[in-house]
């Protein structure tokens, strides 16, 4: 069983799902839920049936605001939900991928079940962000640990996981880029009325949640105020998840589109069309983790702002800004400008992608399809590395 809630994590999931759907050893049951159900976040299950993919279930997922007290109400809801949708199918892996509070639904569900999982994209670290707590939280509750890069699997390690529950894969997005899975410039034009021809800023930014400090609301300002200063660029802008202080960003950015012709809102482009415009972007901009793990395979810069990616591991075509409007206007000139800077580009070497070769999901899914169940998955002990020992390699 795999679970997607999101654009985001449905095209990091999409190339696992074929390689599932295609192995004479595995049965896919695809659960959906959140922003893919919500027609203002661009209804993507759409996006999922036309590629092909049967949805067994839905799990609504709407916060009728974007407090705290909604977004957990919708989180016991979302588990209610699970409960019944695990118990019936009784899975012999759920596989999930990522760090949104959503997968803690599905997540606690499956280990009163005592059905297996298997995370992708565990170890990493996204400081600003709730997401950190949450995926650090599935990392101990997993059995299965597919992770994108060798520091990465060498910190879960250091967490106390079993070393051969720990395998370094490679980012299932990179494989998507290796596929050439995204939509042709002239696929853009006529799918969003996106001029492919005209330099195109990539914009996404999302709440800062991990203490609640930081005022979304004025973060977006700023960042709004910095892209005033380059009208000359088309800017597509796509919308944020669905956390707290959500909805205030969107205000922002449907004040900041009022009459600017440079200026196209979206909801959501689909995980093949946003990969197709980031690919001919002049930067991506914000701070989505796109920008960090699928923008250097393109050689595209990214300006991520402020703390919500801090602790990620970095390519050089990644430049940190401050949320100040002076910071991201510095960042951004550099990026678009700066010759030493973008000389660089054409060399980027993405620390997402360690064997160079695309291939993620075929190693995921040769592992599920090896690993067996019963006790020996089931039953997890803290086993911390021992002195001298080399740690992943």
């Amino acid at each position: 069983m795999a679970f997607s809630s999101t654009r985001a994590d449905y095209g990091l999931l999409k190339p696992v799902l074929k390689n599932i759907s295609d192995s004479p050893d595995l049965e896919l049951i695809l659960v959906a839920s959140g922003d893919h159900l919500a027609s203002y976040k661009g209804g993507t299950i759409s996006d999922i049936k036309k590629d092909g993919f049967a949805v067994a279930e839905t799990v609504p997922f709407t916060p009728a605001s974007d407090n705290h007290e909604s977004i957990a109400g919708s989180l016991g809801e979302a588990t209610v939900k699970m409960a019944s949708i695990i118990g019936k199918y009784r899975p012999d892996f759920l596989l999930l991928l990522g760090d949104r509070y959503e997968l803690l639904a599905p997540a606690a569900c499956a280990l009163i079940y005592r059905a297996p999982i298997a995370h992708i994209a565990g170890g990493e670290s996204t400081e600003g962000a709730l997401d950190e707590q949450v995926r650090h939280a599935l990392t101990k509750m997993a059995h299965l640990h597919f992770v994108s890069t060798w520091e990465y699997g060498r910190r879960i390690r250091r967490m106390g996981e079993e070393a051969w529950r720990i395998h370094v894969v490679g980012s299932t997005g990179i494989e998507n880029i290796y596929s050439c899975d995204y939509l042709s410039p002239s696929e853009i034009k006529n799918n969003f009325g996106i001029d492919p021809e005209t330099p195109t800023l990539l914009i996404t930014f999302h709440p800062e949640t991990i203490t609640g400090e930081n005022d979304t609301e004025a973060q977006a300002k700023e960042v709004a105020l910095a892209l005033e200063q380059f009208q000359e660029y088309q800017q597509v802008i796509t919308y944020p998840g669905m956390e707290t202080g959500y909805q205030a960003v969107i205000q922002i950015w449907q004040d900041y589109a009022l009459n600017k012709n440079n200026v196209l809102l979206k909801p959501s482009l689909g995980s093949r069309g946003y990969l197709g415009l980031m690919r001919i972007a002049s930067a991506v901009v914000g701070n989505s983790s796109s920008g960090i793990i699928e923008a250097p395979s393109f050689h595209i810069p990214t300006v991520n702002i402020g703390n919500r990616q801090k602790g990620r591991i970095r390519a050089e075509s990644v430049l940190d800004v401050n949320c100040r409007r002076e910071d991201i206007v510095q960042g951004l000139q550099k990026a678009l400008t700066d010759p030493v800077f973008r000389a660089g580009l054409p060399k980027t070497v993405n620390p997402y992608d360690p064997f160079r070769d695309g291939k993620a999901s075929e190693r995921i899914v040769r592992l599920l399809e090896q690993t067996p169940l019963g006790k020996t998955i089931l039953e997890k002990r803290l086993d911390f590395p021992g002195p001298g020992e080399v740690i992943i390699q």
